[in-house]
């Protein structure tokens, strides 16, 4: 009895070390609280969507199309988790690119946003040919769990302005090099851009890694956007990631969730949810 006490112990105590190395993070477009949406509407998903962070057990997670109210809706169901962030026409206003964190796990050390535009410090600038004003919200975070610090972008591309994609993308490449300088780097967000087009080769070419492309395991759809569409049908791409770059950071599990229950759907995106883990931290 004594040395299976010890060896459940030694266990637990391992287990605990690897789950300190382990870090999950959401990317989420929520879908903004359209009533036009039937069965979808925000008030028939919100409780869906908010329980499957928990499951997950996402760490860190960017949304995106997160409007004010259901932005504090999203914060009293996830109440183990604190928020940084504001509305893309500034304050309370507009639609958010919120960050979401377990707040026992984390210490913010630095937080902001920027604007997608010709003037990024200018609130609710719209830049290029954008339909829309675009936001950056990005944190410095410190991990308590190994003391591990890293940076965190979340953002949503334009749905219209080709130019505004191309210039965002290599706008956010040079902020993430000035802001974040060698650290490691997360970058969650829907890019409105499939693979295969300029926006996506430019955050490669800055040095960020598609964790669909570098990730151990593997399990997907194929494709992030669903339109409520029932039966998938026409071309379906993969328009929402998570990028990453640090020789500190691993991705292990490349998940996008396809939530559908017949005619309802969790968001009109899937979210995509990565598993890392820390190498070199200080136990190793």
């Amino acid at each position: 009895m004594k040395n299976q006490i010890i060896i459940i112990c030694l266990f637990l105590s391992l287990e605990a070390l690897a789950q300190n190395k382990d870090l999950t993070v959401i990317s989420y477009n929520v879908r903004y609280n359209s009533q036009n949406d039937g069965v979808n509407v925000w008030d028939n998903r919100k409780e869906w969507l908010t329980a499957s962070i928990k499951f997950f057990e996402g760490d860190i997670v960017g949304a995106q199309e997160v409007t004010f109210t259901q932005l504090n809706d999203m914060a009293n169901l996830l109440p183990n988790y604190q928020h940084i962030g504001e509305g893309r026409d500034g304050g309370e206003k507009g639609e958010f690119s919120p960050i979401f964190y377990v707040k026992d796990r984390f210490e913010v050390l630095d937080s902001d946003t920027f604007w997608l535009s010709e003037n990024p410090g200018v609130i609710a600038s719209k830049g290029w040919d954008a339909a829309l004003p675009r936001i950056v919200t990005w944190a410095k975070f410190r991990d308590k769990k190994n003391e591990k610090t890293f940076y965190f972008f979340n953002t949503h591309f334009d749905h219209r302005g080709k130019e505004a994609r191309n210039k965002s993308a290599g706008l956010i490449s040079s902020k993430i090099d000035s802001i974040a300088g060698n650290e490691p780097v997360i970058l969650t967000g829907d890019f409105n851009t499939p693979p295969d087009s300029d926006p996506y080769t430019t955050l490669k070419n800055s040095g960020m890694e598609d964790t669909a492309e570098k990730a151990v395991m593997n399990y997907t759809p194929g494709y992030t956007f669903n339109s409520w569409d029932l039966e998938a049908s026409g071309d379906r791409y993969r328009i929402d990631y998570i990028f990453y770059k640090g020789e500190d950071l691993l991705p292990l599990k490349y998940h996008v969730l396809d939530g559908q229950r017949g005619r309802r759907f969790i968001s009109d995106h899937f979210p995509v949810i990565v598993k890392f883990k820390w190498i070199n931290t200080p136990e190793e």
